[in-house]
């Protein structure tokens, strides 16, 4: 873990967390929450404007990921939130929608991120960002100590490179989800790892439940172009020849996904 200090990042990231908006609902949350309360925005809305920094565009963001530390596993989002819109998600957090926001946050208990939980670590913000699936997402803002920490973050998108970050994969069907989805949505290069991955380690079974969940989650049209994406890789007798095709079709000034 490295605290980010990068004189063109930090004061882009400073300026996300004062919007008003988003400034105004974090300090709601806090509000409402116990003193003993730590707050931590991770992942992909930071990613997006370290992406939209070094290359001039990145993915649309359209939520915030946040994780609640210091607090019992008992303790009840729900209750916190039982005046506002809100949804639990499939990973015990609950889905907020503030009024007049544009963007939707997702919070969970620091104790019951996956990582954690199912591998018995302490609920620290150091084994959340150890804990992160890849390096591209794994970032996050400390929003009481307004700090911003990375495992590699920077260097991955400089590199446009997903590679894992965590070795912990509890469910193959849905870190190839996130694998996918990030591959579109982004553009990058996989790594040798995670090419790897994807063309040994997922059976047919797991393929169709895996295009299920693009359908229920994305739509039709977004799951047959990452599908197609997919088959495409994986007739790729070598991560050479992927890495080649790729260099190609950068060449050649066509996008090499359609995210």
């Amino acid at each position: 873990m490295a605290a980010v200090t990068d004189k063109a990042i930090v004061p882009v990231v400073e300026r996300f967390f004062q919007r008003p908006e988003i400034r105004g609902n974090l300090e709601f949350l806090s509000s409402r929450l116990p003193p003993s309360a730590e707050i931590f925005v991770a992942g992909g809305s930071i990613r997006n404007l370290i992406i939209n920094l070094l290359h001039g565009h990145a993915p649309p963001t359209r939520d915030i990921d946040i994780f609640i530390g210091g607090l019992d596993r008992e303790f009840s989002l729900s209750g916190v939130l039982s005046d506002q819109t809100a949804e639990p998600t499939d990973l015990k957090g609950m889905r907020w929608y503030p009024v007049s926001s544009a963007l939707a946050y997702d919070l969970c208990l620091l104790v019951d991120f996956v990582v954690i939980d199912v591998g018995h670590l302490a609920p620290t913000m150091g084994n959340l960002l150890s804990g992160i699936d890849f390096t591209v997402n794994a970032v996050i803002y400390d929003f009481h100590r307004k700090m911003l920490f990375e495992n590699g973050c920077t260097a991955a998108v400089r590199d446009r490179v997903i590679d894992f970050n965590s070795r912990f994969i509890p469910d193959k069907q849905l870190i190839a989800y996130r694998i996918l989805l990030m591959g579109y949505k982004t553009g990058f290069n996989l790594s040798q790892p995670v090419f790897q991955y994807l063309k040994t380690r997922l059976d047919v079974a797991t393929v169709i439940q895996l295009k299920g969940l693009f359908r229920a989650k994305v739509g039709k049209t977004m799951t047959t172009a990452i599908m197609s994406e997919y088959n495409k890789w994986c007739k790729y007798p070598t991560y050479n020849a992927y890495l080649a095709d790729r260099k190609r079709l950068l060449q050649a000034g066509r996008p090499a996904a359609s995210g």
